[in-house]
């Protein structure tokens, strides 16, 4: 049966699903060598990480409750915190007395010891990380730690994925619009990655569409920005990944066994290539420059040509004016122009500019200190 050109029917497998959660692919690209009895030029391939699995089912639970209320143990957050805090002035003791009374009232703080240590070991071992869990990072909150996933502390971590939407769909809805097994009731062990803290230039980033084991697509994974250099160098870059998807991905990504799928990459300075992540090849995973129709279109062995309405439908995705290799596979686009960038889909996540400027201490150490409250303490509403 010829699968339909309608990309929203398309739903991913519970295996695809499973298979680029990050502890499924990690092990192997971390240590290729030790994996294969092929030898590869370079034993790993992306960022050095740790994973805590399975994560404690109160944790979870914490996750989910409402409110942003740190726990026991990690009320601190090393990003926005001024270095003076601790000469906060004891006088606001007095004041808020009658509050510290009606604090106790309220219910204990969560509290994970052994989750907590086990972080704090992590961030000892690894120095500042970036956390997510099975499939997201809370990049949608990043404004609140100076617009940046860099945790140095438990405080950070703990604050980031308790706010995070992105990190609440893969613990509510990761099973959504899956195509699941009839025979067996699927379930997610949720897990918590902790990845070693790197300052990756975003112009170098790129997301690449894989098809029936064939790459068919690659685009800036930033697509709210132009980048000038990529001008001149994207078929150099495009070259690049061609080779690495070759030797590396191509034949080790499940042992060969899903077809399908989205990985990301970085080309650093040196021009390796770092393996970033896997995503699904479904319309949950953003197809950036490229809509989905397109991408449907390229998985069904069509050129974007032979679509008789895609050039319109291209075009009309925010008008974005790309550079576009499409006569060959696999395609690469990248942002021409620096008046037609993407609208962010993140800029709907973020918060007022009040409200950033205290997290940011922009306003002074005692709006900070009050932000801090804020964040620490249940809603007086509740």
């Amino acid at each position: 049966m010829t699968e339909s050109t309608d990309t929203s029917l398309r739903k991913a497998t519970y295996k695809e699903l499973i298979a680029c959660q990050f502890s499924s692919w990690y092990p192997k690209f971390r240590a290729l060598n030790k994996h294969s009895e092929k030898v590869y030029p370079k034993n790993n391939v992306t960022i050095r990480s740790k994973i805590i699995s399975p994560l404690p089912h109160e944790f979870i639970e914490y996750l989910k409750s409402d409110g942003v209320v740190l726990p026991r143990g990690a009320e601190k957050l090393s990003s926005c915190i001024p270095e003076n805090v601790d000469d906060w002035s004891t006088d606001d003791e007095h004041e808020h007395q009658e509050e510290d009374d009606d604090d106790e009232q309220h219910e204990e703080l969560a509290y994970f010891p052994e989750l907590n240590r086990q972080i704090e070991e992590i961030l000892e071992t690894l120095g500042p990380v970036m956390p997510k869990l099975n499939w997201s990072a809370p990049r949608d909150v990043s404004w609140l730690n100076e617009s940046t996933l860099k945790c140095s502390t438990l405080g950070d971590v703990y604050l980031l994925l308790k706010s995070s939407d992105f990190c609440m769909f893969d613990l509510d809805h990761a099973l959504d619009d899956i195509d699941l097994p009839s025979e067996e009731d699927p379930k997610v062990e949720h897990e918590l990655v902790l990845r070693k803290w790197s300052n990756l230039h975003a112009s170098m980033e790129f997301r690449c569409f894989v098809s029936r084991h064939e790459l068919i697509a690659i685009c800036q994974r930033n697509h709210t920005e132009h980048y000038p250099h990529l001008k001149k160098e994207y078929m150099e870059i495009r070259s690049l990944v061609m080779d690495f998807f070759d030797e590396y991905i191509q034949h080790n990504y499940a042992d060969g066994e899903i077809e399908n799928y989205i990985f990301d990459i970085y080309v650093d300075k040196s021009q390796r290539v770092w393996l970033l992540d896997f995503n699904l090849f479904s319309e949950r995973t953003d197809a950036l420059l490229f809509t989905w129709r397109e991408i449907n279109s390229l998985h069904n062995g069509l050129t974007l040509a032979e679509d008789g309405d895609e050039e319109e439908e291209s075009k009309s995705k925010d008008e974005v004016d790309v550079i576009d290799c499409d006569n060959t596979k696999p395609i690469m686009r990248v942002v021409m122009n620096e008046y037609d960038v993407q609208f962010d889909p993140l800029a709907s996540y973020r918060a007022p500019i009040d409200t950033v400027d205290l997290a940011s201490d922009k306003a002074g150490t005692q709006t900070f200190k009050e932000f801090m409250e804020m964040c620490q303490k249940p809603s007086e509403m509740d």
